[in-house]
Parts: C-alpha cells; sequence; structure tokens
C-alpha cells in the first residue's frame, strides 16, 4: 500500500527507520510545527505532512501527538468530526484490520481520523495495531481520544480497560473496571478483572511500597477540634485535644508557590520531578501542560517533557522486569521485550532531535551513538563516536569502548580487539564500571581470537577489581 507515492508500507521488515528516512520526516514534522505556530494557518495541510510523519515512523509517540493537536483545533476542541466521516470511506481500514496488516491498518487510520480525530471505531483498530506492533506508547494515545470521544461507550471503556490491563496500567485499568462495574452491577467480567489485576499491581509493587506519617490535605477534613463553649454554657469537664498541625510535604509547598508566583518556571520544572520520582507520571504530564499554557513551548520545557517521556518508559521497563522475575510467564517475558524496545526507540528519537538542535554539544552526540549502537545501528554510531574523538579528546576512551563493540557486534574482530587495546591506553579516564566492561570485552575477544596471554592479563585485572563480575572467574579458570 502506498500514501500517494512518498513511501511504502511493507508487512515483511520489522520497525526500522533509517538515518534518511528519519532526516526527511523530522523536516516534514519541523514544517508542519511552524506552520502551528501561527495564527492561522491551513489545518488540512498540516495533517498532510504529521500523517505523513506518522505513516513513515508509526511509533513515533511526538509524531502522533503533535498530529492530534493539530486536528484537535481544526474541529475547536469538539469531540466530534466531520458530519460524512463515517460514510464509504473505511473499506481500505476495514480489510487490513481483517487481515491483520497491521502497518496499513495505522496508515488507513491516520487519513481517517482527518475527518474525526475522534471515530472510537477507527481508534480503537489502531489501538489494536499499536498492540500487535508494540507500539505501547502510540497505543495509549489513540486510546485516549477514543476514550474522550466516546466518554459513555461500555463497550470502548472495556476495550480500553482490556488494553490497559495487558500493557501493564493497572491503576488506570482498575479505575475503568470500577467504573464498568458501578454502571452494571455484578458485571462478571469487571469482578474479575478488578481482582486480577489488584494482584498483579501489588506483586509489582512488593518491596517498592513507602510509608508516611504525613496527612493527605484530604484527610484534613476528617480531623474537627471540638466546638468551644458558648459564654455562658457549662462545660462538660472534658479538655478538648489541641488543634494538629498538618504539615505540608514537598509538592504541597511547590503547589503554593506555583500559585502565588505563576511565572516562576523553576517551580513548575521542580514539581514534574517530585511526581517522576515517585512514579506517578500521569501528575507530571498534567503539571507539564498547566506549564506549557502558561509560558508557551519553551525549549526547557520541550525536553523537560521528553525528560519524563524517558523516565516512564524506563519505568514500565523496570516494572515489567520485576514483574518477569516473580513470574517469567511468555506473555510476561514479551512485555519486557515490548517496553525494552519502546525505551529504545524513545530515546533514540529524543537524542537524535537534541543532536540536531545542539550541533556543537559533543555530549548528546555521543548520547545518539549509544542509542543508534543499542538498536543496532553500527555503522551510523561508529561515525559517530568518531566524531566525538576529534572533538575531545577527553572522551576518547569511552568512544573507543562504543566503537569496538559496534566492530564486534559486526564481527570485525581483529580490528575491534585493536580498538580496545587503544581504549585501554585511556583507562585512566574511565569510571570503575566502563573499565570493568571494556576489560572483560577485551578478555572475551582475546580469548575469542585464542589470544591466551592477553586474555589472561585483562581478566586478571578486571578480577582484581572486582571477583564476582559476570564469568570472569571462570574464564579464568579455563584459561588455566
Amino acid at each position: 500500500m502506498s500514501d500517494g507515492g512518498s513511501f511504502s508500507i511493507s508487512e515483511e521488515a520489522d520497525y526500522e527507520v533509517s538515518p534518511a528516512l528519519r532526516k526527511r520526516l523530522q523536516q516534514l514534522f519541523d514544517h508542519a510545527s511552524q506552520l502551528m505556530s501561527k495564527p492561522k494557518y491551513d489545518f488540512d495541510y498540516a495533517h498532510s505532512l504529521l500523517a505523513e510523519c506518522c505513516k513513515g515512523d508509526p511509533a513515533n509517540l511526538f509524531y502522533v501527538e503533535k498530529m492530534l493537536e493539530n486536528l484537535d483545533r481544526k474541529f475547536k476542541g469538539k469531540k466530534k468530526g466531520s458530519l460524512f466521516s463515517g460514510f464509504g470511506s473505511k473499506s481500505g481500514f476495514k480489510k487490513a484490520l481483517s487481515a491483520k496488516k497491521w502497518k496499513e491498518v495505522l496508515a488507513e487510520g491516520v487519513e481517517l481520523l482527518k475527518s474525526n480525530p475522534y471515530d472510537s471505531v477507527t481508534l480503537r483498530g489502531m489501538v489494536d495495531a499499536c498492540e500487535a506492533m508494540r507500539y505501547h506508547e502510540v497505543g495509549l494515545r489513540y486510546m485516549k481520544n477514543a476514550m474522550d470521544g466516546s466518554p459513555g461507550d461500555m463497550e470502548v471503556m472495556r476495550h480500553c480497560a482490556r488494553y490497559l490491563g495487558r500493557v501493564g496500567q493497572f491503576d488506570q485499568a482498575i479505575s475503568l473496571w470500577h467504573f464498568i462495574e458501578e454502571k452494571k452491577r455484578g458485571d462478571d467480567e469487571a469482578n474479575k478483572m478488578i481482582s486480577q489485576l489488584t494482584i498483579d499491581r501489588e506483586r509489582r509493587a512488593q518491596g517498592l511500597a513507602t510509608v508516611t506519617n504525613r496527612i493527605d490535605p484530604a484527610d484534613a477534613a476528617k480531623i474537627r477540634r471540638r466546638p468551644a463553649a458558648q459564654e455562658g454554657e457549662e462545660s462538660d469537664g472534658i479538655q478538648e485535644r489541641p488543634a494538629m498541625k498538618i504539615e505540608l510535604n514537598e509538592k504541597q509547598k511547590l503547589k503554593a508557590k506555583i500559585e502565588a508566583d505563576p511565572d516562576s518556571q523553576e517551580n513548575y520544572m521542580k514539581l514534574i520531578d517530585l511526581w517522576c520520582d515517585e512514579g506517578k507520571f500521569f501528575e507530571a504530564d498534567k503539571v507539564i501542560k498547566e506549564a506549557f499554557a502558561h509560558f508557551g513551548e519553551s525549549m526547557e520545557l520541550i525536553e523537560k517533557r521528553e525528560d519524563v517521556s524517558i523516565r516512564k518508559a524506563r519505568h514500565r521497563y523496570r516494572m515489567a522486569e520485576q514483574q518477569a522475575a516473580e513470574n517469567a510467564t511468555p506473555q510476561v517475558l514479551e512485555l519486557v521485550e515490548t517496553a525494552k524496545n519502546d525505551l529504545s526507540r524513545l530515546e533514540l528519537d529524543v537524542y537524535n532531535k537534541r543532536s540536531e538542535r545542539h550541533p556543537g554539544d559533543v555530549s548528546l552526540k555521543y548520547e545518539l551513538a549509544l542509542r543508534l549502537k543499542r538498536v543496532g545501528n553500527f555503522e551510523e554510531a561508529e561515525k559517530l563516536f568518531d566524531e566525538v574523538c576529534e572533538a575531545d579528546e577527553k572522551l576518547l576512551a569511552i568512544c573507543y569502548l562504543g566503537k569496538g563493540e559496534c566492530l564486534q557486534a559486526r564481527k570485525k574482530y581483529v580490528t575491534a580487539m585493536e580498538i580496545y587495546e587503544e581504549a585501554l591506553n585511556y583507562a585512566d579516564t574511565l569510571s570503575s564500571e566502563r573499565l570493568k566492561l571494556l576489560l572483560y570485552r577485551a578478555g572475551v575477544l582475546a580469548q575469542g581470537l585464542k589470544e591466551w596471554t592477553s586474555a589472561t592479563a585483562y581478566l586478571k585485572r578486571l578480577q582484581k577489581m572486582d571477583a564476582d563480575y559476570k564469568d570472569v572467574s571462570r574464564r579464568l579458570d579455563k584459561l588455566r
């Protein structure tokens, strides 16, 4: 299938966006963003640009959010689209959905949303496609529009509640099932899912719960002093308890500061970080939206939103790993892999954008190289590692380590060995953990190349630093 000749959609290839395509899509995205910064612009033209971005990189949350933002402006926040949006326009979408051609479902869906961004039928199909393709961040975003567009539709709620549970969003799923159960008393599915999800949530949270003795403001109203006796009334002889002093926590203090001085962006930033530290990303997102509404799209806020997105994805990955450690079912292990891939894609996208925004920032270029290596784009990563080496000699060792890993992954073992040895010449610039990793990589590769003397020297040096590091002791025993 094609969206008009600009690119083709293949079901056979795994998700991958080439550097050239990523650059072109980013140019389209930037052009659309520039249009949207104006008081008046052509909504449909902006959608055509953003739709191509979403088709070319369907897992990119930033593209999807921008596309839906444009459509929301087009319809002025109304939860209904064109009067004729449901007639005669979904045949391609339905065929793709029936055939489980998920990329086509997303591409067709993007076009259908042009006339109704809150069409729950289309959005539910797109959520199913995102689940199948493991694009969970994007799936959750499409799901939000489905819920916003059909707030009283029980089938939409069920669909969303099931999806939330499957992707590990237990709190939100439980809330939805409770709402369904209240609307339909005795609903078997709702009762079953509430019980199951509650157990899952508690298991995942084992060892992570914290206890606080502070009183939440919502509970403060429950604390009352007895009314003082009016003059002339007899006292019952019971001494009144002194009023309890309620201490504000840091978040409450920051909220008060924001109310008192809404023009201080620093307080918003601190509050966002506190919510993230507690793993409460829904609350963090609310503060971000408030900040954007007040300050506009400043670069500092844009990058804070990116940081929160990464922290959210890392949190989901950690939670999935903890769940797998307790109960490593195939479904849970798949959830771990999905969360890991989501995190890698998101980080790659964020650092690619930041590197383009700040081309002179060597540290961002290094971080991008690491992400390219992580997703298997070794040749591009090597080029960036070389650029960083030329720009800052202090980063030679860690860049040589990264480049060596890329070469080793590409089976260029001899060259990789030479790079590791070169990195060891600058070992004093490495942290302890990175030096251990470098010695391990060099020792294992030397062992594979049958360079026994070098392998023994590297692994012995590592063993002196940390005798329990990975399998270093076993490898040395084998070498002996």
